[in-house]
C-alpha cells in the first residue's frame, strides 16, 4: 500500500533554479515565513531560505516557527563583536567621561582581537583563548595582565552581550560561561601613625593638600575643591566637584558617586593648615601681579592656577622621598585614613560615610587594612592577665 505524499504548507514552496556550479537546473525547496516583527521598527520580519531537500525545508519551518512562539528566536545577523561594543558604549548616557575611557580601555583587547567576529558567531572557546593570551602575555603590543583587569574585561563584555540578548540579536551570553580568573587579592601598604604625622607635620607649600588625602579625600576631589566649598568659620570641607584627567583632557564634574557629595567637619589642625595655605596662596597672587590665575581651588600654583591631577600624583612621590618613607600611592592615603579609623574605634558605617561610600561592605573589604603594629597588639590581648585572685593560697588554677 503507498504512501499518500503529504501536502507541502503554505510557507514552503518547490521551485526549480539553476545550479550555479553546473549550470542545470535542479530542484530547492524555498521557505518563506514570518519571524514575529522588528523591536525597533515595528515591521513584520519575514525569513526566507533555501533548502536542498523537503525534509530540511520543515525542518527550518518548525524551528523558525517554534523559537518565534517560545521567543527565543533570533534572526540572523551580521553585527560584529566590535559594533556591538561600540554600541553599548554609545547607549552609556550617563556615564562619566573618566569612566567610558576606563571601559574603553578594558574593553580594548575584546575589540582588538575578536572585533571582527560576527556576535552571533562568538563563542566561549574565543573568549577562554583571550584570557589566556592576556595572562599569559601573548597579546602583541599588551603586557601580561592581572587577573583583575581579565575580570574586569569579562564583566564588561558579559554587559555587552546582555545587551545583546535584550535586543534579540543572540540566543545566550556566552561569556557567562567563562570562569573567571583566580587571584590573589590586591594588597596594598597603608601608611603607619608614625609617617602620617611626619606628613602632616611636614612644612612645605603642599602641606594642606596631604593633610586633606591623609583626612580620607581621593585625588580628583582635593584637584577639584574649591575655597568657596571650604567653610574656615564652620570648619567644614563640602565636596562637590571631582577634577580628572582624560587623557590629554582635564575634566571636572559631579563626585564619583551620590554618596561622594558630602560635607566633612574639619579638626582645629586641619583648618588652621588650611587658613596658612589660602592666605599663602593670597600673598603670591598678590606678588605675581597681572596675569595671575583666579587662584579658585585648593590645589593651586603660586600663580593662581589649578594643579593637573597628575602634578598631585607626582608631588606626592617626591614629598615621600623627600621624608625617606617608602612609596605608597597618592589612593593608599585614603586606605591609610580608612585603618585608621577602623582601628581606633570608628563604626565602619561612619567611615563609609566619611569616604563617600554608598556601601559599608566595601568598605571593610577594600579600604580597612591590619598593619604589622596593629597585629602585635592584637597579639599581646592573649597574654595573661595576673589578678590577686591568681596568687591567693589555695586559688585554682
Amino acid at each position: 500500500m503507498m504512501t499518500k505524499r503529504q501536502q507541502l504548507p503554505p510557507q514552503i514552496k518547490k521551485i526549480t533554479v539553476k545550479d550555479r556550479s553546473t549550470g542545470k537546473s535542479v530542484v530547492r525547496y524555498q521557505l518563506t515565513v514570518d519571524a514575529g516583527h522588528d523591536p525597533e521598527s515595528g515591521r513584520r520580519r519575514q525569513i526566507r531560505r533555501r533548502f536542498v531537500t523537503e525534509a530540511a525545508a520543515r525542518d527550518g519551518l518548525a524551528s523558525v516557527q517554534g523559537g518565534v512562539r517560545a521567543g527565543t528566536y533570533v534572526p540572523s545577523s551580521k553585527l560584529t563583536v566590535d559594533q556591538a561594543c561600540e554600541g553599548w558604549l554609545a547607549s552609556k548616557h550617563s556615564l562619566k567621561p573618566s569612566t567610558l575611557r576606563g571601559h574603553r580601555v578594558s574593553l580594548g583587547p575584546l575589540r582588538d582581537e575578536l572585533g571582527q567576529v560576527e556576535v552571533q558567531k562568538l563563542s566561549k572557546a574565543d573568549l577562554d583563548s583571550l584570557v589566556g593570551r592576556l595572562r599569559r602575555g601573548e597579546v602583541e603590543g599588551r603586557k601580561k595582565w592581572s587577573a583583575r583587569s581579565c575580570n574586569y574585561m569579562l564583566y564588561l563584555a558579559t554587559a555587552v552581550l546582555d545587551d545583546q540578548v535584550a535586543q534579540g540579536n543572540v540566543v545566550r551570553n556566552v561569556a557567562r560561561l567563562v570562569d573567571r580568573v583566580a587571584g590573589d587579592a590586591e594588597k596594598f601598604r597603608t601608611l603607619t601613625d608614625s609617617e602620617m604625622f611626619r606628613i602632616l607635620d611636614r612644612e612645605c607649600r603642599d602641606r594642606h593638600l596631604w593633610t586633606l588625602a591623609l583626612y580620607g579625600l581621593r585625588r580628583g576631589e582635593i584637584a577639584g575643591l574649591r575655597w568657596a566649598n571650604v567653610d574656615l568659620k564652620a570648619k567644614t570641607v563640602t565636596i562637590t566637584e571631582n577634577r580628572v584627567a582624560v587623557g590629554k583632557d582635564i575634566v571636572g564634574g559631579t563626585p564619583k558617586s551620590k554618596a561622594s557629595s558630602r560635607t566633612l567637619p574639619m579638626p582645629d589642625d586641619v583648618v588652621a593648615v588650611l587658613k596658612a595655605a589660602r592666605k599663602r596662596q593670597a600673598e603670591e597672587r598678590l606678588a605675581f601681579g597681572a596675569g595671575c590665575g583666579s587662584g579658585e581651588y585648593v590645589a593651586s600654583d603660586e600663580a593662581g592656577r589649578p594643579y593637573h591631577p597628575n602634578l598631585l600624583t607626582y608631588r606626592w612621590g617626591k614629598m615621600l622621598d623627600g621624608l625617606k618613607i617608602e612609596r605608597v600611592r597618592l589612593h593608599d592615603a585614603r586606605h591609610s585614613c580608612a585603618t585608621l579609623m577602623h582601628l581606633r574605634g570608628v563604626p565602619i558605617a561612619v567611615i563609609a560615610a566619611w569616604l563617600g561610600h554608598a556601601s559599608a561592605a566595601f568598605t571593610m573589604s577594600v579600604y580597612a587594612h591590619s598593619q604589622d603594629d596593629a597585629l602585635k597588639a592584637a597579639a599581646s590581648s592573649f597574654g595573661r592577665v595576673v589578678t590577686s585572685r591568681d596568687i591567693e593560697p589555695g586559688s585554682e588554677r
